[in-house]
């Protein structure tokens, strides 16, 4: 088995984690498997693991982030973003104007695929673990994308879940490498499902997460087991995917291929890129 250098933004807990961890355990040990997020997680199990922070709420900082890795690296197999937070608070915009949540959930991740694409090798798989299940282009408020004026909670998930099926399918044709392949990128979109993750005890009381972690062993889903179905299945759909000349994939948590997914309109899918890159450049254009 030859070595691969993977990438997993949101490695250091939970899902995320996870599959970096299974990711460096099933690769030899020349390979680099990257892990980034805010805090170093306490151990780094496999020799081929490396850790460098990231704020993935900045888009300034992704920028930077990826400039470091394409100065160092040649190729990329695999990314994985699966940042996230679980949160009740209202709008909360970055200093760059964009909320939080958002941010994180969906702008900063179509940031790194777009500056790490040049490193993708033909054969790479890129999964981004958020709501593959239920996005629609129907959710989406076509005249205010980043909610500036509509924002709810529920809606800012509708629009994080729902922009990314619509770029997923865009990298589909757009992330391709030029030139003959045997095997071409595929572009996932996961539903996780309930996970006994930290991120749900960061809404519960203190008073309660005793009783919420012990709950969440018997109703949730391990992280590990989580990430065992979603790495598998996603490399099942390309697999499939390329037999049907499709490069993207909705799976749902247990891996499998969500086959009723809408097929997203040229149109449709010119007004999300067109909006979400208008957004992260203008991020990116002001001054530290």
């Amino acid at each position: 088995m030859s070595s691969i250098r993977a990438v997993v933004v949101g490695g250091t807990s939970g899902i995320g984690y996870a599959m970096a961890c299974r990711v460096a355990a099933s690769s030899p040990p020349s390979s680099t498997i990257l892990i980034s997020g805010r805090t170093k997680p306490a151990a780094l199990p496999h020799a081929n693991m490396e850790f460098r922070a990231l704020d993935a709420t900045s888009m300034r900082a992704i920028k930077h982030y990826t400039d470091t890795i394409k100065s160092a690296s040649p190729k990329l197999d695999l990314l994985i973003m699966t940042q996230g937070i679980m949160t009740t608070a209202g709008r909360t915009e970055t200093p760059e104007g964009i909320d939080a949540k958002m941010a994180l959930h969906y702008y900063g991740k179509q940031l790194l695929v777009r500056e790490l694409l040049p490193l993708l090798c033909p054969s790479a798989r890129v999964i981004i673990v958020y709501d593959g299940w239920l996005g629609s282009p129907t959710k989406l408020v076509w005249d205010d994308l980043d909610l500036k004026t509509h924002f709810s909670l529920a809606k800012a998930a509708d629009h994080c879940t729902s922009m990314t099926d619509g770029m997923v399918q865009y990298w589909a044709t757009a992330g391709q490498s030029e030139g003959e392949r045997e095997r071409r990128r595929h572009f996932v979109h996961a539903y996780p499902g309930g996970v006994n993750s930290n991120l749900l005890r960061e809404i519960v009381p203190t008073y309660l997460q005793a009783a919420v972690k012990t709950v969440g062993k018997v109703v949730l889903t391990s992280p590990e087991t989580c990430a065992e179905r979603l790495l598998s299945g996603a490399e099942l759909c390309a697999d499939e995917g390329e037999k049907e000349e499709r490069a993207w994939s909705n799976i749902d948590n247990k891996g499998r291929l969500l086959k009723n997914k809408a097929v997203w309109s040229d149109e449709q899918i010119r007004k999300v890129t067109s909006h979400t890159w208008g957004l992260i450049d203008a991020a990116l254009a002001l001054e530290e």
